[in-house]
């Protein structure tokens, strides 16, 4: 075998010199991407971690979005000496996607999404979230393979570059093994495109001497049996530790050699900018059960039965989970745990099983199958169910393991995560061994779980590196688990997280030196200058898993249980325009340390200013980041409290002011609004809102801006008391936003949203009562968002007490018809129960309604508070009762309108909102929120009129 070119990394520039090439970069790199670049200490510092345990500050960010802008960052970075790291979705859980370079982050331009005829195959862009793509094949019962838990966050470009996995996923529907075509971009700028002929054979072409390269590489391993026999043996389970040799043995084509290789790379041979995958069945007939077992090893033997010898199957038993018992003790207060409790010892683990099937009569025989297999090696309670909301609630237990487990760390630690493999039919002693290895040091609280049907088991630690000692336990730590897994067990480090840094200095131990010379071999081949992602997957320091680790200081106690995992980001409509909710709190982190040491009072003071806009003024508050999280963190709620603490003496006066005299303000607002609307009947909107932008750039953005779709409000309804005998009492409060603000024209005729809830309780035989003197009376949300919680509270409090007089002390109900106004409500006592409106139109006024018309095909945008009231079924419940088909907006959670932030801050808005009309199906005219401001901007940015709920259903039950 030939001498193999093992090159130590290039080397690195020092942090001044590096931040100076990171503003040259930037300056090359200006007007040849459109995406934003930043250079500047909060964003560099927000965008210095991943889900792992490391952090490194890259000296510039720049967002790509097409090949072009990726050669021309690869041009930049090579001209000023920089490394460069591609990051997808920021779930890398071994420190891939974290650099001292280049950060080039994927924008909006790589969001294809492709289902070929009879979905065999779906071609995807490396933006691309893996839940989306699947939900797109849901309709047709087909899934991509790969599934790794993190998959309602994750995105392909991850998912191939590290060859990810998961629950069901096993060994042979990975990425290596059901990927059709890949579209590559080389260190060279060269394009290859797999799945195109004429690219092909242009490449042979231009590439003949890397892919002679990778020819006679091939050969040499061929012609090595012992070699050979290792690679078959390492891949016949679980393994991404170091580059996909198989492919040099799998194929002969050296074209399909490198295109494989690219599988798993974890961005340091290319970059990925397409991928059609085969997809797999996603059978419809699914049983889910939570099995106890007595004992590690009883389990162990039922899961390598289970197993078939590692051969992965779409119909029996295609996922087996395996929770040690100290794993299940960090979720066994959630509700769906509740009836394992009684079979659990104290040493007992569970495995979470699904059982899938293309029939019931098919599955009904395959979970029989499964209870004689569990019962024969003494699971003590089998309980399979098809309820979906069973197996939904248990599975997002297991997925949210990650976040969960991590939160149980002590407050200030560091959570630590490996993830290895061994042979299946060694799985039985390798979990007591693991289990024993990890108490033996030192990490009696880490918690072991994972993929047995693959032998693939996770474990999760927590440490804190800013104690002396720390760094030295993980090294010798590791190093044990390095001969454990690799040596004793013939496993794999890294099952399916990737390399990283964290396995790098392992990868020769594991593989041998003459597999581990091939690797360098790889790497030179593709990249000789050490462009891409240098010291990930190969580095020549044997401590470089212990160096740069994260430093985990308190900061709030609402967030300090964060592990920075990013399952937040998706939901977060600042997300990629300037924080997200994880880097809200890594900053938040870094500023609070800062100011503790006191060692950097220019950069401290930096960062507290520059996160005024970024981290304050962009942040709805929505906290939908909280659903997402595993733990349920709340960074809205941390963001409006620094609000709070910023509020100097002025504003809390102006704040009190308004309070106290909020029946002027909502007149002001209102006739404000109706100003606009009747200089639009004279001047055009463009001229009317060019007016208003002008006016906001010369205050310093401090006026609102009145966009077109914006339009005032009815003001305060009069309700028609009938009192006729037997009629049922309510009490209706119409949010001060549905009073002031009104719903764009459509062609319906539709009535404003409180005089449709008005027509809608009579037509529906309620007796309505509403506050006197409505102008003005106020939840206090507006107040609580923008930090002034006394206000809040006062405001609110008097509101909460008139409804409960009027319901006589809870007799009646209470409904409004904005969800952030019930939200808000029910968190101040007293005896009236106040409901949405879309919960109680539903339940009380859709029965006793007869739908005389209905439309084609409705919108629906499921606002945030709705989100957070679990509203979703009522609203789209509502909805189909209104028309014919309803088109959910799934590319919007939050439309970042967020009470008047869309008259502030209207970009927020603009970015939520910028995939909107993509949702929108032919023929739709119209579309439906439960708040407001969240219409009017949904209105500007989807292309079509947004209106209330009750104006809908008002319209479809006119007699």
């Amino acid at each position: 075998m030939q001498q193999a070119v093992i090159a130590p990394n290039p080397v690195q520039p020092s942090p001044s010199d590096r931040q100076a090439a990171g503003e040259r970069v930037a300056a090359r790199l200006k007007g040849q991407v459109r995406g934003r670049i930043h250079t500047d200490p909060l964003m560099t510092y927000a965008w210095s971690g991943d889900a792992s345990s490391y952090r490194l500050i890259p000296s510039v960010v720049v967002f790509i979005n097409t090949e072009d802008e990726v050669r021309a960052v690869m041009a930049a970075a090579r001209a000023e000496g920089l490394p460069i790291t591609f990051r997808a979705a920021g779930t890398s859980l071994s420190g891939q996607a974290v650099t001292d370079g280049v950060l080039a982050v994927l924008g909006d331009g790589w969001r294809k999404l492709d289902i070929h005829p009879g979905a065999e195959q779906i071609t995807l862009g490396p933006a691309i979230i893996v839940a989306n793509a699947n939900r797109a094949l849901k309709p047709f019962d087909r899934k991509i393979g790969p599934d790794p838990a993190s998959q309602a966050t994750c995105k392909i470009g991850g998912v191939v570059n590290n060859n990810s996995s998961g629950m069901c996923c096993g060994v042979t529907q990975n990425t290596y093994h059901t990927m059709a075509r890949l579209r590559i971009v080389l260190t060279d700028g060269t394009m290859l495109d797999s799945g195109d002929a004429a690219s092909r054979d242009t490449f042979r072409k231009s590439h003949a001497a890397m892919l002679d390269g990778l020819h006679q590489l091939h050969h040499e391993v061929m012609a090595d049996p012992e070699l050979v026999a290792l690679i078959r043996h390492k891949y016949r389970i679980k393994n991404t530790v170091g580059y996909s040799l198989n492919a040099l043995v799998d194929y002969h084509d050296p074209l399909d050699i490198l295109i494989h290789l690219m599988v798993g790379s974890e961005g340091t041979l290319g970059f990925v900018s397409e991928v059609t995958y085969n997809t797999v069945p996603e059978h419809p007939f699914k049983s889910t059960a939570l099995v106890p077992f007595p004992d590690p090893q009883s389990a162990g033997r039922a899961i390598i039965e289970m197993a078939n010898g590692g051969l992965q199957v779409t119909t029996g038993v295609t996922a087996a989970e395996y929770i040690e018992r100290r794993a299940l003790a960090t979720v066994e207060h959630l509700p769906p745990m509740a009836p394992l409790l009684p079979w659990l010892s104290e040493n007992s683990p569970a495995v979470l099983i699904d059982v899938t099937a293309p029939d019931a009569t098919t599955l009904e025989a395959e979970v029989a199958k499964a209870v004689d297999l569990l019962t024969r090696h003494g699971a003590t309670q089998v309980d399979f169910s098809t309820d979906e909301v069973r197996s939904h609630a248990l599975w997002d237990i297991r997925k949210g393991f990650f976040a969960s487990a991590g939160a149980a760390r002590p407050k200030g630690s560091i959570m630590l995560t490996e993830d290895v493999a061994a042979p299946i039919e060694r799985l039985a002693d390798f979990v007591v061994d693991l289990r024993a290895m990890l108490d033996a040091h030192g990490y009696e609280d880490a918690v072991i779980f994972g993929h047995a049907l693959a032998g693939n088991l996770h474990f999760q630690m927590g440490d804190d590196f800013s104690k002396p000692g720390s760094a030295e336990k993980f090294d010798a730590f590791s190093k044990a688990l390095s001969d454990l897994v690799s040596v004793q067990y013939g496993g794999s480090l890294k099952a399916e997280h990737g390399t990283g840094r964290a396995i790098a200095p392992f990868v020769e131990a594991e593989w041998g030196a003459k597999a581990y010379a091939l690797m360098h071999t790889i790497k030179h081949l593709f990249d000789p200058e050490f462009l891409l992602n240098p010291g990930v997957l190969l580095n020549p320091d044997d401590k470089i898993h212990v160096k740069h680790l994260k430093l985990m200081p308190l900061a709030d106690e609402l967030v300090d249980l964060c592990i920075e995992c990013g399952f937040c980001e998706p939901a977060c409509p600042s997300h990629q325009m300037t924080l997200s909710p994880r880097q809200r709190i890594a900053v938040t982190r870094e500023r609070e340390r800062l100011r503790a040491s006191g060692e950097d009072p220019a950069r401290l003071k930096r960062l507290d200013d520059d996160f005024q806009y970024a981290g304050l003024d962009t942040c709805a508050a929505c906290n939908l980041c909280s659903l997402r999280c595993p733990v349920g963190i709340e960074t809205g709620t941390m963001i409006i409290g620094q609000r709070s603490q910023r509020r100097g003496a002025t504003a809390r006066s102006v704040a009190g002011f308004a309070a106290d005299h909020r029946g002027a303000v909502e007149s002001m607002m209102r006739g404000g609004v109706a100003l606009a609307d009747a200089a639009r009947t004279v001047i055009p909107a463009p001229a009317v809102e060019a007016i208003t932008d002008t006016a906001r750039r010369l205050t310093g953005d401090r006026i609102p801006r009145v966009s077109r779709s914006l339009h005032h409000g009815p003001g305060a309804p009069r309700a028609k008391t009938s009192h006729q005998t037997g009629q049922q009492s309510i009490v209706y409060f119409p949010s001060c936003a549905t009073r002031m603000f009104g719903a764009p024209k459509s062609q319906h005729d539709l009535l404003s949203v409180p005089d449709a809830m008005l027509a809608l309780l009579e037509r529906a035989g309620f007796d309505v009562i509403m506050p006197d003197h409505l102008n003005g009376q106020c939840c206090g949300q507006p107040f609580q968002s923008k930090g002034f919680p006394e206000q809040a509270a006062s405001v609110g409090g008097e509101l909460k007490r008139n409804l409960s007089a009027l319901s006589d002390a809870g007799r009646l109900s209470v409904v409004t018809d904005a969800s952030t106004c019930a939200k808000h409500l029910r968190e101040f006592p007293g005896d009236a129960p106040v409901l949405d409106s879309a919960q109680f139109l539903l339940s009380q006024v859709l029965p006793r309604l007869t739908i005389t018309q209905k439309l084609p095909v409705v919108a629906v945008h499921h606002n945030c508070s709705a989100q957070r009231l679990a509203e979703q079924p009522m609203t789209e419940a509502l909805a189909r009762a209104c028309a014919d088909e309803i088109a959910v907006l799934s590319s919007v959670t939050c439309c970042g309108y967020a009470g008047d932030k869309g008259l502030f801050f209207p970009e927020l808005n603009a970015h939520a909102t910028r995939f909107a009309k993509q949702d929108i199906p032919e023929g739709c005219t119209l579309g439906v929120s439960t708040v407001s401001t969240c219409a009017s901007g949904l209105s500007e940015h989807a292309g079509l009129p947004f209106v209330g709920l009750a104006s809908l259903l008002e319209w479809a039950s006119r007699p």
